[in-house]
């Protein structure tokens, strides 16, 4: 049995609580399932708390710095004066990007790479990578990223112009860009770029055999 008195004392109790300090409750409550979940997602990617497991990095095609979500922007460009391990000087650096500078680079560079089936195989991965988007995948200039309302379409690797560019010639424009045709050095070392053209000089002689070709 329940005393009279407490059965009283509970019919008479009135909640403290104001209206406003329902909402306010309620308001604060909906608040916090929001912003833990964020803030949880966040944090460890804020310098200060990720104990350097998340460092901003410059990228190839991507911009210098981290931007996630609610997370702390950090911009440190590279050191004055830096390099990558892998750098390699290209001796025609002074060279523009117009067929003029190409053919001028291409007078003098050959390609010291030997063809092989590695080669050729390595040069296929770059070049469906890097070049098919625009060039297409048989070097046609109808790739996927081209067309009406995209972008413009290049001239085709197969023209008898493009056949009788020197090795050295498509890797200057494959260094230096050409055109619409940004340079592809950052994404690609200088090792790649000879694999690469290797890979069209295929193509082109798969699209335009010629008798010469029967001694490969």
């Amino acid at each position: 049995m329940i005393p009279r008195f407490i059965i009283e004392k509970l019919r008479s109790w009135q909640p403290r609580w104001s209206p406003m300090g329902y909402k306010a409750t309620l308001v604060g409550m909906v608040s916090l399932a929001f912003v833990v979940p964020l803030a949880l997602v966040a944090l460890p990617f804020v310098e200060f708390f990720n104990g350097m497991a998340a460092q901003p990095k410059g990228k190839a095609q991507g911009t210098y710095g981290r931007r996630a979500g609610l997370a702390l922007v950090v911009e440190r460009p590279p050191v004055a004066g830096t390099i990558p391990r892998s750098y390699v000087a290209y001796p025609y650096e002074h060279l523009g990007n117009t067929i003029e500078d190409a053919r001028e680079a291409g007078a003098q560079l050959e390609n010291p790479l030997p063809v092989s089936r590695e080669s050729l195989y390595r040069g296929q991965k770059a070049y469906n990578t890097y070049c098919l988007p625009c060039h297409g995948r048989q070097g046609e200039g109808d790739g996927p990223v081209t067309g009406p309302g995209r972008f413009p379409a290049p001239p085709s690797l197969h023209t008898v112009q493009a056949r009788k560019y020197a090795d050295g010639t498509i890797y200057h424009v494959i260094t230096k860009g050409m055109g619409k045709m940004p340079s592809y050095r950052a994404q690609l070392e200088p090792e790649e770029r000879w694999e690469a053209v290797h890979y069209v000089r295929a193509l082109q002689r798969a699209m335009n055999p010629q008798p010469e070709d029967l001694e490969r």
